[in-house]
């Protein structure tokens, strides 16, 4: 794994860490299936996809998700969600990739918070890198 290469990606796909690490790694919908295919191809391993609420604008009340970061790159802030869903490992890359995508694309928080209906809904993943890395990108 090269920790170059990681954070081109994370910049190149405007996927936000939150923190100094490479767990909750932010990114935007629009965004989230080719950065994912780069990064899996590439080799690095999502362990866990959590999910976060995209508030549009920072003074504004989130509907599902507590406290989190201001938006890197969008006028808008996170909020953490609380949910959170394991990726199972030792499967194809193609196996690998298409299931991070179904999760995604089905996930349902319960009271009609799906990412079908729910647009703010916002996939983060955590990467299971050296720990000694450091990104520089994090709040």
């Amino acid at each position: 794994m090269d920790k170059c290469l990681l954070d081109n990606l994370l910049e190149r796909y405007r996927a936000q860490p939150v923190g100094t690490g490479y767990i909750d790694v932010i990114v935007l919908r629009a965004d989230f299936q080719p950065f994912v295919a780069e990064l899996v191809s590439a080799g690095f391993r999502i362990t866990t996809i959590s999910w976060w609420e995209y508030v549009e604008a920072i003074g504004r009340q989130s509907k599902y998700g507590m406290g989190g970061p201001i938006s890197r790159y969008y006028p808008g802030r996170f909020a953490e969600c609380g949910s959170f869903d394991e990726v199972i490992p030792n499967q194809s890359l193609q196996d690998l990739i298409g299931e991070i995508f179904r999760v995604v694309d089905n996930k349902d928080l319960g009271d009609e918070i799906s990412c079908s209906e729910t647009k703010s809904l916002t996939p983060a993943v955590w990467l299971d890198v050296d720990k000694t890395w450091k990104n520089q990108l994090g709040v």
